[in-house]
């Protein structure tokens, strides 16, 4: 059964556009020049409930703007998104409970408190009862062999241990749907292994159906069923994991060039 139906979505940036130099900042103050940007391109696809799909495609490929739409936080252009049978751009209470968003670049833990603190105040936001809080920090904790990081301070972890704490922070209500955006950018070698096993252990355990984007070949390998690979915009493949290996597939030069960036 499909939880996410994506229908010809499009998302168009209008960028401002100036030439360098002060007679330029000048003019551009009367006359300025803007161009239109096509981000996602009329793409479609639908993902199953307890299904894994990586999101592929080079900088600018149009990933992260394709989550920022299943997760409400861009409206599109054109096209259509529901997710579990909600429109995300309506960001109802209910549908915010059913999902999670996770951004490896991104903080949303305290810098000067322990993880612990923040998790407490995430229990009050999503409105979790104690004994469900209690166990799943407890799982979650464990899965990620992070128990004796919760009472630090976050500026004293490492990267990959706030990861870590991001993880247990995002998975603490239960979500349904998650949704991670380079969850392992910049680990080392170790901490991208822990992920790695941490979603495949809890997407088997929760039946969670999970997008993730990364530029690190080995998390897609390792963690989806399918993936679907996006070139300027444009949905290039959608399919299973090894049919992309296929000598004869059409973009081969898009996922060198992942590899080398990864």
């Amino acid at each position: 059964m499909s939880i996410i139906r994506v229908n010809n979505l499009s998302k168009t940036y209008r960028i401002h556009e100036k030439p360098a130099g002060f007679a330029n900042t000048f003019k551009d103050l009367f006359a300025r020049k803007y161009i239109d940007k096509k981000a996602v391109d009329n793409i479609s696809f639908t993902v199953n409930k307890g299904e894994v799909v990586g999101l592929l495609g080079e900088n600018g490929a149009g990933k992260t703007t394709t989550l920022k739409m299943l997760t409400g936080i861009l409206y599109p252009t054109s096209g259509s998104v529901t997710v579990d049978g909600f429109t995300p751009t309506q960001r109802k209470k209910a549908f915010l409970k059913k999902i999670c968003f996770v951004m490896g670049n991104k903080s949303d833990i305290n810098w000067d408190l322990p993880a612990v603190d923040t998790f407490r105040y995430q229990q009050l936001v999503y409105d979790v009862p104690d004994n469900i809080y209690h166990e799943n920090l407890a799982m979650l904790s464990e899965l990620l062999d992070a128990k004796h990081l919760l009472n630090t301070q976050l500026r004293r972890l490492s990267l990959g241990e706030r990861m870590k704490m991001e993880l247990i922070n995002s998975f603490l209500y239960s979500p349904d749907i998650v949704f991670l955006d380079e969850p392992t950018i910049g680990l080392d070698l170790k901490s991208q292994i822990s992920i790695r096993e941490f979603l495949k252990k809890y997407r088997a355990e929760r039946n969670t159906t999970i997008i993730i984007t990364s530029h690190y070949m080995d998390d897609i390998e390792e963690t989806c069923d399918r993936v679907i690979l996006l070139n300027h915009g444009q949905k290039a493949f959608d399919g299973n994991i090894l049919d992309i290996k296929r000598p004869d597939m059409p973009f081969k030069n898009i996922i060198l060039a992942m590899m080398k960036e990864g």
